[in-house]
C-alpha cells in the first residue's frame, strides 16, 4: 500500500505549516525547502492535485526523494525545482500562498537526533539565523500581495531556539510590509515576546512553539 502511494508516513509536528498554510484548490503554492516532499505533498492532497504547486529545494540530490515521492503518490499538479531560495525571487513570483519550512539546526528533534546536541554550536545557530532571515524575506517577496484567495506566508523550523524563530520573523516584520496573522493551530504555546534582555514585536504571541514533553512531537514553532 506504501509503494502504491495510499500513504505517506511523517512526524506529527510535520503537519502543522501545513494546516497553517491551509492551502485552496486552484492556488498557486511554493513550498521553498520542499525536500524530501512530504509536506509538499500534503499540500498536493489538499488543494486535491488542482491549480500548481511548485516544490523546490536548493539541494539537487534531494530533489530525486521528492520526485519518487510525487510519482508514487500520484501528484500531477506539482513542478519540482532546484534554486537556491533566496534567489527565487527572480525566477518566479505571484503565489498565493509560500511555505518555508526553513533549514535549521534541528533543536526540536534532539529527542530522536541526540547528536544535536554535541555536533551543533553558536556557530551553526548564526549560519542558520543568516540563512533564514535571507530565506523569508524571499519567499515574502515571491508571494502575490494582491492575490483574491491567499497572500499567506509561513514559516516553521524544527529549531526551538528563538535565534531561529521570533527573531527571524522580527526581522522580516521591520523589512517587509507585512503582518502576523493567527496561525490556525489551536494548541501549542504562544511565541515569545521577549527573551533574556530581548524584545520582539508584540504581535509574535501569535506564533506557536510545540515541545516534545508538553505536545508529544518533535519540537517545532510555526
Amino acid at each position: 500500500e506504501y509503494l502504491a502511494g495510499h500513504y505517506i508516513l511523517q512526524g506529527a509536528s510535520s503537519f502543522l505549516p501545513v494546516m497553517a498554510l491551509a492551502p485552496h484548490e486552484n492556488e498557486r503554492i511554493l513550498d521553498m525547502c520542499a525536500a524530501p516532499g512530504g509536506k509538499a505533498s500534503h499540500i498536493a492532497a489538499i488543494m486535491k492535485n488542482t491549480g500548481a504547486l511548485f516544490a523546490n529545494d536548493a539541494n539537487k540530490d534531494r530533489t530525486k526523494a521528492i520526485v519518487g515521492n510525487f510519482h508514487r503518490l500520484g501528484i500531477v499538479n506539482a513542478v519540482v525545482c532546484n534554486y537556491d531560495g533566496r534567489q527565487f525571487p527572480d525566477v518566479i513570483k505571484g503565489f498565493d500562498r509560500v511555505l518555508l519550512d526553513a533549514p535549521c539546526t534541528g533543536t526540536g528533534v534532539i529527542a530522536k537526533d541526540p547528536s544535536v546536541k554535541t555536533t551543533k554550536d553558536q556557530k551553526d545557530i548564526q549560519r542558520c539565523f543568516n540563512l533564514q532571515r535571507q530565506l523569508l524575506l524571499a519567499a515574502i517577496d515571491c508571494c502575490n500581495a494582491k492575490s483574491s484567495t491567499g497572500s499567506y506566508i509561513v514559516y516553521s523550523t524544527c529549531s526551538i531556539l528563538p535565534e531561529e524563530n521570533e527573531w527571524v520573523v522580527n526581522y522580516a516584520l521591520k523589512r517587509r510590509n507585512v503582518k502576523l496573522v493567527p496561525t490556525g493551530l489551536d494548541f501549542g504555546t504562544e511565541g515569545f515576546v521577549k527573551y533574556r534582555h530581548h524584545r520582539f514585536h508584540p504581535s509574535l504571541k501569535l506564533t506557536r512553539r510545540f515541545y516534545p514533553h508538553t505536545h508529544n512531537m518533535d519540537g517545532f514553532f510555526v
